[in-house]
């Protein structure tokens, strides 16, 4: 009997404790969810109207751009103005080779040739069909015979395979051709028409994604428009308000530059997304970029006399039971409102930016039931539970941003 009163009595003290909880658990999913309308209803979309210049490229570099997105070696070749060269530097070999492009059959005939051969890769495609462009751009009228011809052999090929498939990867000249024949048509109307509202579409969708935390691994946000990137494992988070001084450098030596300025950032941001924040709030105080690149600047920490450079990965860095290394953020180096943060130009042979793997993690815990927390302290213990379904009002809070500007194209500057 003793037995059996102490099994009931162990049995119902199991009953209370998981009773408590489940009712702690509802507690919390009714609070998240009615703070998400409360969001919802109450955010006022104070979104930065000051963009600064919106930043054209002209038609050369736009074409580079294009052509070459991932920006190889050889672009510097077409750089300089063709024009300045002298009529005498086309020789005899440019002139034929000029003549064999004109040939509609020769032409056709190369680029079938190549495609045909097992070692003519996707990137090599690409290659050839941007340089092609570069040669017909002034002949646009031939250009497009050609691409008349090649689109209908390439629907014939896809006739008896996947027709839907056509057209949806770049892994052939013609399809590189035609992007970029596209590119040449529309690069007047982009710049006179429909550049302006798509640059302040894109820029306010930015904005407000970066009010909330972002994965940096996977690329998944707290405010999206879609539910498949949507960072429902969402941890909490404060802005930390950053007086940024900007080093001085030769490329961008202007009066009237403003070098001290305010910037919000997160305490989940990486030192990378601190650098795209900052770069930011640059562009949008003065209506021009810095004059270094992302990867060309460092942060430094001004605590007094001291300084403590900001990196991503480094000596302090939590390490997971598992081997991951969890990237650092503004909340691991314990940056508080108010703290002074120095961009400064890396010296040379300076270690370049991490690349991110597998080996690493950011707001994304890999499933361990063991981590560090950003002090490193060790904790044991699963993830808090959370339910996707309570987070899919970010992604309404997130909509308005790109639908008020969507409804008047007309007015940039629309109070949002």
């Amino acid at each position: 009997m003793t037995a059996v009163g102490v099994t009931r009595h162990k049995s119902k003290e199991l009953s209370r404790k998981q009773s408590q909880q489940l009712e702690l658990l509802e507690s919390e999913l009714r609070k998240e969810i009615r703070d998400g309308f409360a969001e919802l209803q109450m955010d006022k979309l104070d979104v930065v109207d000051s963009f600064g210049t919106v930043p054209f490229l002209d038609y050369k570099h736009f074409a580079l751009r294009t052509f070459f997105p991932e920006s190889g070696g050889f672009t510097h070749i077409f750089t300089e103005d063709m024009h300045n060269r002298d009529a005498n530097d086309k020789n005899e070999s440019l002139t034929a080779l000029d003549a064999l492009i004109c040939n509609k059959s020769f032409l056709v005939t190369v680029i079938h040739t190549l495609e045909k051969q097992k070692n003519f890769s996707v990137k090599d495609r690409c290659l050839f069909a941007s340089f092609l462009t570069i040669a017909l751009q002034t002949k646009l009228v031939y250009l497009t015979s050609i691409l008349e011809v090649l689109t209908r052999d390439l629907m014939e090929q896809c006739s008896n395979m996947q027709p839907k498939l056509m057209l949806r990867r770049t892994e052939s000249v013609v399809e590189k051709l035609l992007t970029n024949w596209m590119s040449v048509c529309l690069s007047g109307f982009l710049r006179e028409t429909v550049g302006e509202p798509f640059y302040l579409l894109v820029t306010t969708l930015n904005q407000k994604i970066n009010k909330g935390p972002v994965d940096v691994i996977t690329c998944k946000a707290l405010y999206t428009l879609n539910e498949d990137w949507l960072l429902w494992q969402v941890p909490e988070f404060s802005t930390v308000a950053l007086n940024v001084v900007f080093e001085k450098i030769p490329e961008n030596e202007s009066a009237d530059v403003c070098r001290n300025i305010s910037v919000n950032v997160l305490d989940c941001d990486t030192i990378g997304q601190a650098k795209e924040k900052i770069f930011q709030a640059f562009l949008s105080k003065n209506g021009s970029p810095y004059g270094l690149q992302l990867n060309e600047i460092g942060l430094e920490l001004q605590m007094g006399t001291r300084q403590k450079e900001l990196l991503d990965i480094d000596s302090s860095s939590v390490i997971l039971e598992d081997g991951i290394t969890k990237l650092n953020t503004i909340g691991h180096y314990e940056i508080s409102n108010g703290s002074t943060i120095k961009v400064f130009k890396k010296i040379a042979n300076f270690t370049s930016d991490v690349e991110y793997s597998d080996d690493h993690c950011h707001l994304i815990l890999p499933d361990s039931e063991a981590f560090q927390d950003v002090q490193g302290k060790r904790h044991r213990g699963k993830h808090k539970f959370k339910v996707k379904e309570m987070y899919l009002t970010k992604l309404l809070s997130t909509k308005p941003s790109s639908s008020l500007l969507g409804k008047h194209p007309e007015e940039p500057s629309v109070c949002l």
